[in-house]
């Protein structure tokens, strides 16, 4: 009985989990591989993503279940991608609202959460030889150096569309680069959203085809990464986070970054400071809870 409800347990807490990256998803400037590494659960999810492979096909053809699961674990992946889903359907609009209306408080909790996430991660590791210091680094620089990238034309037939959708996919595998904003760099962020709100299948076709075989080769990558370069893939991709933390600043106009008094006086807008800092200290709270990462 007690196994039974460790295991109804796990499922809802990776549920949770998913749907936790779902939201992030619906963000710009954060990723929902940003918080897998923050909630603990960024290595199993590659691991099983990268597991997928023609026989899983198979045994999907053939309704073998318990291969499949074997293959991929399922009791984990699947709680993890239905809630990924949940919260993209359930919570896109409010997100959409909140980010309308409330845009400073909301970026002020996810940048104060990576930014003090991410010196946890670090601090749990206890970086101490050049190597390691050398791998934040360079994190942050390509971190920033992707943040700073303009929109590029890349036209819209169909084999633009197939590679948006694998770097796409790709980033939002990465913690602290957004798969919203690298459509954004590719100048198709707008096509996508409209034929998603459209329903345009051939567009979505393509781009979900280009998705899918980003996520089996990228997830390759990382999780070969993770098994023989654990610690300074890690150190890497916080130094990443980090990095990339200039696109959530509460306060920007055009990609400028203001202090809070002065981005009123500019834009005429609430700056929402007091809530801003009550969230941020809220999101230090919550990252002193968060599981170390191993």
């Amino acid at each position: 009985m007690s196994f039974s409800k460790s295991i109804n347990k796990n499922y809802l807490y990776n549920y949770l989990k998913g749907i936790a990256m779902g939201i992030a998803d619906l963000i710009p400037g954060i990723s929902g591989g940003t918080v897998a590494l923050l909630l603990g659960i960024y290595s199993d999810f590659i691991s099983s993503l990268r597991s997928i492979n023609f026989n899983s096909i198979l045994y999907i053809i053939n309704l073998d279940f318990k291969k499949l699961s074997h293959q991929i674990n399922l009791p984990f992946l699947i709680p993890v991608i239905f809630g990924v889903f949940t919260a993209i359907i359930s919570f896109s609009f409010l997100i959409s609202y909140l980010l309308e209306f409330y845009r400073e408080a909301i970026f002020s909790f996810f940048f104060g959460l990576i930014l003090f996430s991410a010196f946890k991660i670090i601090f749990n590791l206890s970086p101490s030889s050049n190597v390691d210091f050398l791998q934040i680094f360079l994190g942050i620089i390509c971190g920033f150096a992707i943040s700073l990238m303009d929109p590029i034309g890349t036209g819209e037939n169909f084999l633009s569309i197939f590679f948006s959708g694998l770097i796409a996919i790709t980033a939002m595998l990465l913690p602290g680069i957004s798969g919203s904003y690298i459509l954004l760099i590719l100048g198709k962020y707008d096509l996508i959203i409209n034929s998603l709100s459209n329903f345009e299948y051939k567009i979505i076709i393509v781009f979900a085809s280009g998705a899918v075989l980003g996520i089996l080769l990228f997830s390759r990558i990382i999780s070969m990464l993770l098994r023989l370069y654990f610690r300074r893939t890690i150190l890497f991709l916080s130094g990443l986070m980090l990095g990339a933390l200039n696109k959530l600043w509460p306060w920007q106009i055009d990609n400028e970054l203001y202090m809070p008094h002065k981005y009123s006086n500019v834009s005429g807008l609430d700056n929402f400071l007091e809530f801003s800092i009550l969230l941020f200290l809220i999101s230090f709270l919550i990252s002193l809870l968060l599981k170390p990462v191993k």
